[in-house]
C-alpha cells in the first residue's frame, strides 16, 4: 500500500493549491479526482492580490498574471441603468499585495497552468479518473480506497493527513457527520457565459448588479472577449426549463444576440450561503466549498477556499517538522471560519440589497443607504484570535490579522526582488533598523528553530511604497508564513513581548 504525507481529495483550484504548497515544502502528496481533466468551462472568474501571492509562492504568478485582466470597477444600477453605488479602478492599480486589487481570469486556463506547476514537483502523485471511497482514520493516519473510473481493481492509499477539497456536496463532510449550516440565502439563478464574436457597442466595461424588477441580473466582463450574465429566476420559473437556447437568447436580448456572441455555457444553479459546523476530525480537514459556500456577488468563493489551504498548509508543516504540537491545527477553523463567514455575510447583504432595490421600483421604498453594496463600509475582514498577538476580544490595530504588505525591495545592493520571494513562506520580521540586539538568547534560539528571517528595510531599500506607512508607524512587523501579520512592535508593545506570545504556539 502506497504511503504519503498527505492525500488531497479533489483536484480543483483548492486541491491543486494545497498539493503545490505542501509539495513545495517537501511533502509527498497524493491527489485524487474522479474527472480525467480540468473542468472545461469557467466557474470562478475573479481573484484578488492575496491569491496572486499564493501563485507567487509556487513560482507562477507572472505566468498567471499574463492571463488576467484587471477589473476596472463595479456598480449597482437601477432598471434605467442609473448608477446607485459603485467604484472605478485604474487598470494598473495595485494594492498592498503588490499585485492588482482584483483580476479577471479564465478558470480552465488558470487550472492547467496550476496543475502543470503542481505536477512538476517530484513529491506529487496524481490519481485522476479515480473514485474515492470513505476515508478511514487510524492512530497512524488515514486510509482511503480508490477505484479506477474506467474499471479495474480497487486499491488503497495511506497518509498522515487528508484534505477534503471535494466540493459543495462533499462526501467526506457527509461521512464525518458534519452539519452544513444554512445562512439564509438560497436562490435559483441561470449563469450564462458567452464568447463575443466582435466588439459590441454599449456593453459596460465594468461589472454591474442590475436591479431590475422584471429580472435581477449580474453582468461581468471577464477576460478577453468573454462575458458572463447571471439571471435571477422569478417565482414560478424552474431552472431546468430556462437553459434552452431560445430562452437564453431572449434573456440576453438587451445586450447581445446570436450575431454578436456564442454561448459557451448556460447552467442553472441554486446560489447558497452555508458553512460547515466542523472543519476537522483528527487527521481529516475540510477546505473550499466542502467547508463553506457563498453567493458569487463578490467573486470570493474560490478565493476563500484558497485562503483555507494556505492557512492550513503552514500549520501542518510545522507539526510534521516537530516545531509545534497538534494544538496548532485547532487554530485552522478558529481563524478561517469567522473570516469566511464575514465574506459570506458580505455577499448575502449584497444579494439582499439587489432584491430591495428591485422591489423599490414597484413600492417606492428605496434604501436610505447603499452601504451594503460590495461590503460597503463594513471593511475587509481580518483574522480574529488563533496565532496572533491580538486575541478575539482585543481591539484591532488595523494591521494584526490582516495580510502584510509586499514591497519590491533591494537588499544589500542586490537585484530588485519581491519581499515574498525573499521570505519564502517563513515567519519574518520587518523593521527599519537592526533589532537583533534587543532579542534575548532564548528568543533568538526560538526564531532560529522556526526558521524566521529578518529584513531591515531602510528607505533606500524599499523601491515600492507599500510598506512605507507601516514602517513609519511601527518599529517592526512580524509576519506569518501565510503572509498575515502576527503582530507589530511600537511604543506600547516590545519585540520581546510579541516573541513571547508567538513562542507560546510552538514547541521549544
Amino acid at each position: 500500500m502506497a504511503r504519503f504525507d498527505a492525500i488531497i481529495l479533489g483536484y480543483g483550484p483548492v486541491g491543486a493549491m494545497a498539493a503545490g504548497l505542501l509539495a513545495g515544502r517537501g511533502w509527498q502528496v497524493a491527489v485524487i479526482d474522479r474527472m480525467a481533466d480540468v473542468y472545461p468551462l469557467p466557474r470562478a472568474v475573479r481573484f484578488d492580490g492575496e491569491v496572486m501571492r499564493m501563485f507567487q509562492e509556487l513560482g507562477i504568478a507572472d505566468e498567471i498574471n499574463a492571463q488576467c485582466t484587471p477589473i476596472l470597477g463595479a456598480e449597482f444600477v437601477d432598471a434605467n441603468n442609473k448608477r446607485l453605488e459603485g467604484f472605478d479602478l485604474l487598470a494598473d492599480l495595485t494594492d498592498a499585495s503588490g499585485w492588482s486589487i482584483s483580476s479577471m481570469f479564465h478558470q480552465p486556463l488558470m487550472e492547467r497552468t496550476l496543475r502543470t506547476r503542481v505536477e512538476a514537483f517530484d513529491g506529487v502523485t496524481t490519481y485522476i479518473s479515480h473514485e474515492a471511497g470513505t476515508p478511514v482514520q487510524t492512530d497512524e493516519g488515514v486510509r482511503i480506497d480508490l477505484t479506477p473510473v474506467e474499471g479495474g481493481a480497487s486499491f488503497s492509499l495511506e497518509a498522515d493527513y487528508l484534505i477534503a477539497a471535494d466540493g459543495a456536496s462533499s462526501p467526506v463532510r457527509k461521512a464525518l457527520g458534519f452539519e452544513l449550516v444554512s445562512l439564509g440565502y438560497d436562490c435559483d439563478w441561470i449563469v450564462v457565459d458567452v464568447l463575443l464574436k466582435r466588439d459590441v457597442p454599449g456593453l459596460s466595461a465594468i461589472a454591474q448588479q442590475i436591479c431590475d424588477p422584471d429580472r435581477i441580473v449580474t453582468y461581468v466582463p471577464v477576460v478577453g472577449m468573454r462575458r458572463r450574465w447571471e439571471f435571477r429566476l422569478n417565482p414560478g420559473e424552474v431552472k431546468e426549463a430556462m437553459t434552452n437556447d431560445a430562452t437564453i437568447w431572449e434573456m440576453l436580448k438587451p445586450w447581445v444576440g446570436p450575431d454578436d456572441a456564442v454561448i459557451e455555457r448556460a447552467a442553472g444553479y441554486q446560489f447558497h450561503a452555508a458553512i460547515a459546523d466542523q472543519w476537522r476530525d483528527r487527521r481529516i480537514f475540510l477546505a473550499g466549498d466542502a467547508a463553506h459556500q457563498t453567493p458569487p456577488f463578490l467573486g470570493e468563493g474560490m478565493c476563500t477556499g484558497l485562503r483555507d489551504v494556505v492557512n492550513l498548509v503552514w500549520k501542518l508543516d510545522m507539526v510534521k517538522r516537530g516545531l509545534a504540537d497538534d494544538h496548532l491545527l485547532e487554530t485552522y477553523q478558529t481563524e478561517r471560519a469567522p473570516h469566511a463567514l464575514d465574506l459570506i455575510d458580505f455577499a448575502v447583504e449584497t444579494g439582499k440589497l439587489m432584491d430591495q432595490i428591485a422591489e423599490a421600483h414597484v413600492t417606492g421604498d428605496w434604501p436610505t443607504s447603499y452601504a451594503a453594496a460590495y461590503g460597503g463600509d463594513r471593511g475587509y475582514p481580518h483574522l480574529h484570535g488563533g496565532v496572533l498577538a491580538l486575541q478575539e476580544n482585543d481591539p484591532s490595530d488595523g494591521v494584526t490579522g490582516f495580510q502584510g504588505a509586499q514591497a519590491s525591495v533591494r537588499m544589500n545592493g542586490a537585484e530588485l526582488a519581491r519581499l515574498d520571494d525573499l521570505a519564502q513562506a517563513n515567519f519574518h520580521i520587518i523593521s527599519t533598523q537592526d533589532l537583533s540586539p534587543q532579542i534575548k538568547d532564548g528568543h533568538k534560539a526560538f526564531l532560529d528553530f522556526i526558521g524566521a528571517k529578518f529584513f531591515v528595510l531602510e528607505t533606500e531599500a524599499r523601491v515600492t511604497p507599500e510598506l512605507d506607512a507601516l514602517l513609519a508607524k511601527y518599529d517592526a512587523i512580524i509576519v506569518r508564513p501565510d503572509r498575515y501579520v502576527f503582530g507589530v512592535v511600537d511604543g506600547n508593545t516590545s519585540l520581546e513581548d510579541q516573541l513571547t506570545k508567538l513562542q507560546s504556539h510552538f514547541r521549544t
